[in-house]
């Protein structure tokens, strides 16, 4: 009898859908995505195997969490990195955006786990993600006593590839996926003949941002905000006082804004303060102004042992040509409003 090995996220999906894997094989459109951990190499050769593994649980620990939270299975962990899919083992609209959503919220998972690493004597780590869309085959391969669930395509290929060159916490898309997700994201095109060596003749695009769909916001929020997850330095107004945050999403009216809890820095509700953005086009490398108008502290275990705190930032100004940049995501915003009616259905 052959013994089937299958992926436990995609068995626990088989089981609760009632679907089954054609054993002789068939094709699906699937978004995949692969993130790696930089520097690891580095932390085998200076660090014990103990030491090393712990790393690796708080690293794997978000990441998975990540992927089942947007709807994907971890087709398999690859040492310091993993491989996840979606369309598998049905092919769903949103599965693009899901995948997007993910690696974004990935970024901001790698900020979060920041207290942890110093906690045990670590520095920060980075992770490079690449992500690719396309037909695949799945099916099943090897000997009768041992066959493996697999997954062979282009796809792929081409995101195992562009993850291999997402430096500094970086999210590339190949063309499909851009095509995909154009209407409700931010992204650069890298040229083609500046990468020949990864994916010839097909533009790069590096992911900016996100539509940020919330359920509990959607229906009072004049405005749309994008997700966008990238590291930026706060500078209070008055003191000049100067600290690494994140900035989570960006709105025309304001910003929210993660910072990690520190004696010697706290930015209070009412306090002015400068942002640099220079890391983000869509505020065209331009410092930004605001003032706290929210702090709350997230909530959450594991992760959240030192205090992490969620800042609303209302802008002093912001000019024209931003402002239409935002907007010209609220075209594609009803689509993803569309996703979020399709899977309370489901």
């Amino acid at each position: 009898m052959d013994e089937l090995h299958i992926p436990p996220d995609l068995k626990d999906k088989l089981k609760k859908s009632g679907l089954k894997i054609d054993q002789s094989g068939e094709s699906k459109r699937i978004t995949v995505l692969f993130a790696d951990m930089r520097g690891f190499s580095y932390l085998l050769e200076k660090r014990d195997v103990k030491y090393v593994l712990k790393i690796l649980d708080i690293y794997f620990h978000m990441l998975v969490s990540l992927v089942r939270k947007y709807d994907g299975i971890v087709d398999k962990l690859l040492g310091d990195g993993l491989m996840a899919v979606w369309g598998v083992p049905e092919e769903k609209e949103y599965d693009t955006y899901n995948a997007v959503r993910a690696a974004l919220e990935m970024r901001i998972g790698m900020f979060r786990v920041i207290p942890e690493l110093v906690k045990i004597g670590e520095v920060p780590l980075e992770i490079g993600i690449g992500i690719g869309t396309g037909k695949a085959v799945t099916g099943f391969v090897g000997p009768a006593s041992r066959r493996d669930f697999t997954l062979v395509g282009e796809c792929i290929n081409r995101a195992a590839r562009l993850q291999s060159i997402a430096s500094d916490n970086r999210i590339f898309l190949d063309s499909e996926t851009e095509a995909a997700v154009k209407s409700y994201t931010y992204s650069l095109t890298i040229p083609a003949k500046s990468h020949r060596h990864v994916l010839q003749n097909e533009d790069i695009f590096e992911l900016e941002g996100i539509y940020d769909f919330s359920h509990e916001f959607e229906s009072v929020r004049k405005h749309p905000r994008v997700i966008v997850a990238k590291v930026i330095g706060v500078t209070k107004a008055l003191s000049g006082e100067r600290k690494v945050g994140l900035i989570r999403s960006i709105g025309e009216g304001g910003f929210g804004v993660e910072m990690h809890d520190d004696e010697n820095f706290k930015l209070q509700v009412g306090e002015e303060a400068r942002f640099d953005s220079s890391r983000l086009s869509v505020f065209e490398n331009m410092d930004l102004e605001g003032i706290v108008v929210r702090k709350n502290e997230i909530k959450g275990g594991g992760i959240f042992r030192i205090k992490t705190w969620d800042i609303g930032v209302q802008l002093v100004n912001l000019p024209i040509e931003i402002k239409r940049k935002l907007m010209k995501i609220l075209v594609g915003s009803k689509v993803v409003r569309g996703f979020a009616g399709d899977k309370n259905k489901d």
